[in-house]
């Protein structure tokens, strides 16, 4: 049988479709590269925000019309609003366990499901994206992924190690991606920190980025966690959500932290890291927010001095409660959204300014149009014009700095 396959959303989904796959692959299905050369297409989605949900419904529409085979949706849209996937004969929904979609396919393994050390067949053979568990401990009033990813399910120290050795064999760097890192091992008696302790006994020059953490598990273990950040293997490098600066709205959204627990945490982190990348969330126009709710958001992101902004618009998703909540116009979204993008940019632009003229040692982890891209040690996109070998470390001097990347010129040894 020939395969289409497709992927959308954040590491853990980019993961899953890469394990998709490699079992395909596995089984001995042809994988072809366009839905109308297939028999069966498979559709990874993703339904984090009401945007990206639009996108898959007109994906699958576009599908329908692209090819005559049947098309298998998966992923998180059919748990979080299946009533929106189109309905025709062609389309099957299927869920979001690989079990389901093995027997649909009546593939050998008739079990299987996620895990570290299931084969994948990897997007970019330099980076390793490797799940560390599933699901969260949070109950936020916006968010519909719980649905899809439910409660928190680490995976065990040992098996996460054991893929992580392997894929170093071929790999330099390696994502640590989960819904939530920072409540790692909250459910089998350990943590983040001492998962890394573990990972970095294996020798050798390699990168590890860690994936998106909340602050309230964050802080739970921080000095253990900052004690092992150190090594210079890890990227300088956190995506810590904030979502608001106001702690009233901070409330609704169940965040369970303040906005001055998250500046604490974010100081104590620049203290000893002075030169870190920081990435944060703002959703802005959540239910009842106020232009004085706002403004704090403002304030918050300009006294940490965020590299990185996710700005989201607020949309309603399906069964929560934010959905019940009073809803703010979106021209007022449209606004603030503006609003934010600007200060942002001019925030990225100041801290990017300050690496012009030093000389980094960046690992060559991606491939652009003309260019290649490679990573300083705080994370920061270096773009690469001149010769160099993919999946390597190369000497850069920074000569240019753009809002949301760096331009370098390899510097001889």
């Amino acid at each position: 049988m020939k395969v289409y396959v497709e992927g959308y959303g954040c590491a853990l989904n980019i993961s899953d479709t890469e394990k998709i796959i490699g079992l395909l692959k596995k089984n001995r299905f042809a994988i072809v590269d366009k839905p109308s050369e297939a028999d069966a297409v498979i559709i990874n989605t993703c339904a984090v925000k009401l945007p990206t949900e639009n996108r898959m419904i007109r994906r699958i529409r576009e599908l329908i019309s692209e090819t005559n085979a049947k098309i298998l949706v998966f992923g998180c849209l059919t748990a979080i609003n299946p009533e929106r996937i189109p309905k025709n004969r062609r389309v099957v929904v299927v869920g979001t366990k690989l079990s389901e979609l093995a027997k649909l396919l009546n593939l050998r393994e008739k079990n299987v499901e996620f895990s570290p050390e299931l084969e994948e067949v990897k997007f970019n053979p330099c980076i390793a994206i490797v799940p560390i568990a599933r699901g969260c401990l949070g109950n936020c009033s916006y968010c519909a992924v719980k649905f899809a990813r439910g409660k928190l399910q680490s995976y065990a120290v040992d098996s996460i190690v054991r893929k992580i050795r392997k894929e170093l064999k071929k790999s330099r760097e390696v994502w640590l991606t989960a819904e939530d890192t920072a409540c790692y091992g909250f459910d089998i008696g350990t943590n983040l920190a001492e998962l890394l302790k573990k990972i970095l006994k294996i020798k050798g020059d390699y990168r590890i980025r860690i994936g998106m953490m909340n602050v309230n598990n964050l802080k739970l273990f921080l000095d253990e966690f900052l004690d092992v950040f150190e090594d210079e293997r890890i990227y300088k490098f956190l995506h810590l959500p904030v979502q608001s600066g106001s702690n009233r709205i901070l409330k609704l959204m169940n965040r369970n932290y303040t906005a001055n627990e998250f500046v604490e945490v974010v100081e104590r982190i620049k203290k000893k890291f002075p030169e870190i990348t920081l990435s944060t969330d703002v959703i802005v126009g959540f239910p009842t927010e106020t232009e004085e709710d706002f403004k704090k958001t403002v304030a918050l992101l300009k006294k940490i001095r965020a590299t990185k902004v996710n700005i989201s618009r607020y949309g309603v998703r399906p069964n929560t409660e934010a959905a019940k909540m009073e809803q703010i116009i979106e021209r007022t979204k449209k606004e603030r959204s503006r609003k934010l993008t600007k200060l942002c940019r001019e925030l990225a632009f100041k801290e990017n300014k300050k690496m012009v003229g030093r000389i980094e040692k960046i690992l060559i982890s991606a491939k652009g149009r003309d260019c290649l891209i490679g990573r300083t040690k705080n994370y920061k996109q270096v773009i690469v014009k001149e010769n160099c070998k993919f999946c390597e470390f190369a000497k850069v001097k920074i000569v240019e700095a753009k809002p949301y990347y760096l331009i370098g010129k390899i510097v001889n040894e």
